[in-house]
């Protein structure tokens, strides 16, 4: 940031001192152009620096577009203070045509600068109901052989109501686009518009003439596609899913429950992009859940709910239910019966299902695929003290809802489970390696008689599975080594289960959730931003977070401590800029309060690259403070570079291979004459990748008295 600075300050100070030393040269320069009301011109532009104390007056010129030769709007202004004048002539109307202006300096002995041009932004537009949009238009301001600064964007404004200018959008002007389409928001009344040019090195802008057009609303919103009424598998309740209409005016939806031929308005969701609602007071696992969609736009009708259509008050559908299972596990036999509900698209759109099984919480297993028209299963593949989830997953056969699915409800039936022994808990999940995961488990003598499985599941997973693992035991603590793992991806989550000599589960431990970090390098601010999930599992939970950072493959150093309530951190690397720019970190979270165990958790490593830096000035100049012309750059791992120079008609005249050779404003050995130049810069890091740059330049030449 201090380089950042420097240049800027250098920049600035070659800019600012042009008008001091090319005395009497420099004209004033429009800053903007503004149609009022009534059709007449405000005309602003910069003061005039009077440092040779010749200045006697301003002169406005004017011309139409298709004129050549700009004459007098009027007497001149001798007031040198002036800034801004309004043009109200007889016969100008720049709410009808387009006006171009110029100013003239007016020095002693006839002496006159001529400013810049510039042209009023004549707008027109039109007002399509069909496609929901008006259409608006405007000529180019920039007269032919003027130029507008890098930067210079457009805004478009609407009023709606009166009083309230609402910014519609924005482009670059340098995109050459004069038109813009503007969605209709507004059911039927009278909207204003204008287009505003904004220059970055002017205090005001130019505005063009505000046109009133009817604008009306006319298009429907469509009714959306219902895909699916599903179980959420972690919270249980219905979830629905539905395909978004087209309409450009599409404003939300209504979300209906449905109790025979009756609807109850259950939520109104203001947000066009939404395709899913979960109903968190639905209650999938008592009864099928039944919903209906509807969609609203910006002009609601009239005598109904204020954003509901009139397809909302239609009979609901019966096929858009949620899937209820039941189970009943007999007494003394060894199976269980399973029978649901039709699944959510009827029964002529259900292609098959499948009956999935956990037990005891572990995996989902697979027992049959379901012929469409069948709604029962039996399980005979049980065993006496277990814990048994059943689910039933439907897949539809209709086209159009792109072949969805459903869950139903899950349904559990267990029995009595060992008791827990003394002295058995999961200690700590941490990561030693990008392949590793240790996890530590206290134990007694108490448990030796047991066997221990090690449980898992990554965060994309619903359910926990077996792990092959190598352990070490001492007397009190077991350490289990899990190496099928990708921690730089998922946190994963543990638990042991307690195996007894009947090959039945005892005991489950407490759970063991790995950090997950992950990292960005900001290169604007020169920050590197980190965050992580928190570790989960301590009973007393976690006293802080520990940060550690290697710069380019040194060795690690603390950073910093956070609080158990933050995940984030930013890394200002700054006062870095001389490295390599690669910066690894690593979190280690602290067991809050608990003298027993002192337990740790490490995260994932992760390394974030921060790109070359390239600042480049603006201008510079000769016999000036910088006289010769190069970028600075900051996290240099480069292996080639090349800047070249060309003059405005694209002719290449200067060539450097060498960061420290810049361009001192000659050509083969001469000086050539000042003014705007290109330049393009390539450089090619060590990993191959290439940085670009291009733009514009000013080169001054300081005379020597």
């Amino acid at each position: 940031m201090q380089i950042i600075a420097h240049i800027i300050k250098l920049s600035l100070l070659v800019i600012g001192l042009l008008p001091l030393m090319l005395t009497g040269q420099v004209a004033s320069e429009i800053e903007c152009l503004v149609v009022n009301n009534d059709g007449s011109i405000t005309i602003s532009w910069e003061q005039y620096m009077d440092v040779d104390a010749d200045f006697t007056g301003y002169q406005i010129n004017r011309k139409l577009p298709a004129e050549a030769v700009f004459t007098s709007t009027g007497a001149a202004i001798t007031d040198i203070t002036s800034i801004s004048i309004t043009d109200n002539s007889p016969g100008v109307d720049a709410n009808s045509q387009q006006y171009c202006y110029q100013i003239w300096v007016i020095r002693s002995g006839a002496v006159i600068l001529e400013s810049n041009s510039l042209c009023t932004i004549n707008l027109s537009g039109t007002s399509d109901t069909t496609l929901g949009l008006v259409d608006l238009m405007w000529a180019d301001p920039l007269p032919t052989g003027s130029f507008l600064p890098a930067g210079t964007i457009y805004e478009v404004y609407y009023e709606f109501p009166a009083g309230n200018w609402i910014l519609d959008g924005f482009f670059d002007y340098e995109t050459g686009l004069n038109s813009y389409d503007h969605e209709v928001k507004v059911c039927d009344d009278l909207v204003n518009f204008r287009v505003d040019l904004k220059k970055p090195t002017a205090s005001c802008s130019s505005s063009s003439n505000i046109i009133t057009l009817q604008v009306e609303d006319q298009s429907d919103p469509g009714i959306p596609v219902v895909t699916t009424v599903t179980v959420d598998s972690l919270t249980g309740f219905a979830q629905l899913e539905w395909f978004q209409p087209s309409a450009i005016d599409l404003a939300g939806y209504i979300i209906y429950q449905c109790i025979g031929n009756s609807q109850i308005e259950l939520q109104t969701i203001s947000n066009p992009s939404a395709t899913s609602f979960l109903d968190i007071n639905s209650s999938p696992g008592t009864s099928p859940e039944n919903y209906l969609v509807s969609s609203f736009d910006n002009c609601p009708t009239p005598n109904l709910s204020p954003t509901v259509l009139p397809g909302a008050t239609a009979i609901c559908p019966n096929d858009q239910s949620s899937i209820y299972l039941d189970c009943q596990w007999v007494v003394c036999q060894d199976f269980v019966d399973l029978a649901w509900t039709t699944p959510p698209w009827g029964e002529n759109g259900v292609a098959y299902s499948e009956v999935y099984r956990r037990t005891n919480g572990g995996a989902d297993e697979l027992l049959a695929s379901i012929a469409a028209a069948e709604y029962e299963f039996r399980d005979e593949s049980i065993s006496p003290n277990e814990t048994y989830s059943y689910f039933i997953k439907a897949y539809s056969s209709d086209p159009t809802v792109q072949e969805a699915t459903a869950l139903s409800n899950i349904k559990i039936l267990g029995v009595s489970a060992p008791p827990l022994p003394t002295g058995f808990s999961l200690v700590s999940a941490s990561i030693t390696s990008a392949t590793e995961i240790e996890i530590k488990v206290n134990t007694s003598p108490t448990t030796t008689p047991f066997e221990y499985a090690l449980l898992r599941k990554a965060e994309n997973e619903s359910f926990y599975r077996d792990v092959d693992f190598e352990i070490a035991q001492t007397l009190t603590e077991l350490t289990f080594s899990d190496t099928d793992v990708e921690p730089q991806i998922y946190s994963y989550e543990y638990v042991i289960a307690l195996i007894n000599e009947c090959s039945d589960t005892s005991a489950i431990s407490n759970i063991g959730k790995t950090i997950l970090l992950s990292g960005l390098a900001n290169p604007d601010n020169l920050v590197n931003t980190l965050s992580w999930s928190g570790y989960e599992g301590w009973t007393t939970g976690v006293d802080s977070y520990d940060i550690y950072r290697t710069i380019d493959g040194g060795v690690p150093q603390f950073l910093a401590s956070n609080q158990a309530s933050i995940g984030f951190y930013e890394d200002d690397v700054e006062e870095f800029l001389t490295t390599k720019g690669e910066f690894c970190y690593q979190i280690k979270a602290s067991e809050n309060d608990n003298p027993i165990s002192n337990a740790i958790s490490l995260s994932n490593e992760i390394c974030v690259t921060q790109p070359p830096k390239i600042w480049i000035p603006n201008a510079f100049s000769i016999n000036g403070i910088n006289d010769e012309f190069m970028p600075v750059i900051s996290f240099a791992d480069f292996t080639t570079y090349r800047m070249v120079i060309y003059n405005r008609w694209g002719q290449q005249i200067f060539e450097s291979r060498d960061i420290d050779l810049g361009w001192d404003g000659t050509k083969n050995g001469n000086l050539i004459q000042e003014g705007n130049y290109m330049y393009y810069i390539e450089i090619q890091d060590g990993s191959g990748k290439l940085y670009e740059d291009r733009g514009s330049l000013t080169m001054l030449i300081f005379n020597a008295n």
